[in-house]
C-alpha cells in the first residue's frame, strides 16, 4: 500500500482488548485513553488477516497494494459503500494495538 509500517503499542493492545471484552459479542465503539481510532468487525482469532485486509481494507479495492487481493478477501463482506475503516487505517495515525475476544477484532489507533 506503499504506507509506513505501524509501530505495535501495547496500550493500545490493551485499549482493543478492554473494547472487545466489554462489548460482550457487540460491536460497541469504545475509545479508551490513548485511542484515537477504531475499528471493530466480527471474526475467530485466526481470521485475522480476513478482517484487516477483507473487512477494512476493501472497503476501498482501488488502493495501490490491493490489485486483485479483495477478489477473495473480501467475500461474505457488506460494505454498504462505508468506507471508515479503510480511512482509519490508511491516515495519519502511527501506531496500532489489536485484540480479539468474544468473536470481534478490534484494532486501536494513535
Amino acid at each position: 500500500l506503499g504506507l509506513p509500517a505501524y509501530k505495535l503499542d501495547e496500550t493500545l493492545q490493551k485499549n482493543a482488548l478492554k473494547t472487545c471484552d466489554d462489548g460482550n459479542g457487540e460491536m460497541e465503539h469504545e475509545l479508551n485513553p490513548g485511542t484515537f481510532g477504531q475499528t471493530l468487525a466480527p471474526g475467530q482469532p485466526d481470521e485475522f488477516e480476513r478482517v484487516f485486509v477483507g473487512g477494512w481494507l476493501c472497503e476501498k479495492s482501488s488502493l495501490a497494494g490491493l490489485e486483485g487481493v479483495c477478489d477473495t478477501m473480501s467475500p461474505g463482506w457488506n460494505y454498504r459503500g462505508q468506507t471508515g475503516h479503510a480511512d482509519i487505517i490508511t491516515g495519519d495515525y502511527t501506531k496500532i494495538g489489536c485484540a480479539n475476544a468474544n468473536g470481534i477484532w478490534g484494532c486501536d489507533y494513535a
